[in-house]
């Protein structure tokens, strides 16, 4: 008979007690009070790791520009990128432009000079022709 009212009272008891809400209630206020921290760590920690990625660029750059500084700072290394780039000749040097038939030279590209420049007919005459012209 004991043991019957035993599980008579384990079957009565109520699902949600006082402990049960208590318990929640503590939980979700730790909840809602550690979400915006939580939250703010978080992107911190997202800045943080930007930053340092960013930083690493920045540093790999600087050594490149130092490299190119130090390249850019012999003599040598000057001379050599202007008889490359700019075609340019020390005294004394023979140079010779092996250009297809119908084409320009690199050296006529850069320069500007376009085919009526080439028959003699400059900018200024051009300008004074359309002068005359719209004086008509």
């Amino acid at each position: 008979m004991v043991l019957r009212q035993r599980q008579r009272r384990r079957s009565a008891r109520p699902i949600l007690t006082g402990r049960a809400i208590v318990l929640g209630a503590v939980s979700l206020l730790l909840v809602v009070l550690l979400a915006s921290p939580v939250h703010r760590y978080l992107a911190s920690r997202g800045e943080v790791g930007a930053a340092a990625s960013k930083l690493h660029d920045d540093r790999a750059q600087l050594a490149r520009l130092t490299k190119q500084h130090q390249r850019w700072a012999d003599p040598g290394y000057v001379q050599r990128e202007a008889r490359i780039k700019l075609q340019f000749a020390m005294p004394g040097d023979t140079v010779y432009v092996v250009v297809d038939k119908g084409q320009r030279t690199t050296i006529a590209k850069s320069s500007g000079v376009r085919a009526a420049q080439a028959r003699g007919t400059g900018w200024n005459t051009r300008l004074w022709n359309s002068v005359r012209a719209a004086d008509k």
